[in-house]
């Protein structure tokens, strides 16, 4: 149990109220999901490709598109430089996507795609992004703003799904996307933390990881999208440095320095979108358990996989910002990369 004495040290501690962001990500999913509806793609051609240019939350909205559109029969792909790629044409349709709207790479993305006359749709809550849409004439779904771009997850994905769902090559179903909003709003509830009550999974699983060298592993197929994305939270929310890599490519690299000799200090985290460990996954589990200290072996909940990604991609949220209370660390400030923003200002 959580006594009130800690539960007033970590809300001082929470001085932007990350956690308040992260409970309300469903509700806010549930209204950009309804803006994305109303703001729906409206070309009924056909594109050859879909390119999903972003940054950082910004790009995660297209990583988490691209798992769920496992059934789409035109191709996706997810940019995160300033530079198409040279097959980029009037063919392909290109989705930008800055929740400030002044991101410089996806701008310059943009930029090129409009050169070469390519479809374009984008998402944005202000910025030089949203005022190139409403001047001429894009298409585009207007984001609420306020919140850091990795809290803000929920909002970008939805609007984009609202948005697209009606587009038969893509084969989304918007029942199951909405149920898995559903699911997620109870998760908000029951993951929540509250003085004197039982602790909540994911801050059991932030109290076993402190201290430890994380490595995150996920499948091929939905799980390597999530492990990139516990990694990226772990690091914004908790400043905690760990290690993303995929299976079964892992096997084929990353096993051998880890289990080459004895990492007591590392751990393996395991997320699998399957009920169910498959027995492949769990003999490399097996394997680096023999070298490494602890792996946590988390499977996903929900009826359908679309519920069963979101429950893994919520569940990183919570994790991360109870992880940064345990360390006494604020979850909101991201100081080295405005550093980095302010240095990159002054050569650009």
């Amino acid at each position: 149990m959580i006594s009130a004495e800690i539960m007033g040290k970590w809300q001082s501690l929470d001085a932007s109220h990350m956690l308040r962001n992260v409970l309300q990500a469903p509700i806010r999913g549930k209204a950009h999901f309804q803006k994305g509806l109303d703001h729906g793609f409206p070309s009924t051609a056909v594109p050859q490709h879909i390119l999903i240019c972003g940054m950082g939350g910004s790009g995660s909205t297209g990583d988490f598109f691209q798992a769920l559109c496992t059934n789409a029969t035109v191709p996706i792909w997810v940019h995160k430089t300033p530079d198409l790629p040279a097959w980029v044409n009037a063919h392909t349709l290109v989705i930008c996507v800055s929740y400030s709207g002044n991101t410089a790479e996806t701008l310059g993305c943009l930029e090129q795609a409009q050169a070469r006359g390519a479809m374009l749709h984008l998402l944005s809550s202000g910025g030089r992004l949203l005022e190139l849409a409403q001047s001429e004439g894009l298409s585009y779904v207007p984001l609420d703003g306020g919140l850091p771009p990795r809290a803000a997850l929920f909002d970008m994905l939805f609007a984009l799904l609202g948005s697209m769902v009606h587009l038969p090559y893509l084969h989304l179903d918007r029942a199951q996307l909405e149920q898995g909003l559903e699911q997620a709003q109870q998760l908000s509830q029951a993951w929540n933390i509250h003085p004197q009550q039982e602790q909540p999974l994911p801050l059991q699983l932030a109290q076993h990881m402190q201290g430890e060298t994380l490595h995150i592993w996920g499948r091929s197929g939905g799980a390597d999208t999530l492990a990139i994305r516990w990694k990226n939270q772990l690091a914004e929310n908790a400043k905690v440095l760990s290690f993303a890599a995929v299976l079964p490519e892992l096997n084929h690299n990353e096993i051998v320095p880890l289990c080459h000799t004895p990492h007591t200090e590392r751990a393996v985290v395991y997320l699998s979108l399957d009920p169910e460990i498959s027995p492949f996954d769990a003999i490399s589990l097996d394997l680096a358990g023999e070298y490494i200290g602890e792996t946590h072996r988390i499977c996903a909940e929900g009826e359908t996989f679309t519920a069963r990604l979101l429950y893994l991609l919520y569940l990183a949220d919570f994790v991360s910002v109870y992880l940064a209370y345990l360390q006494c660390v604020d979850p909101t400030p991201i100081a080295p990369i405005d550093t980095l923003k302010q240095r990159m200002e002054a050569v650009s």
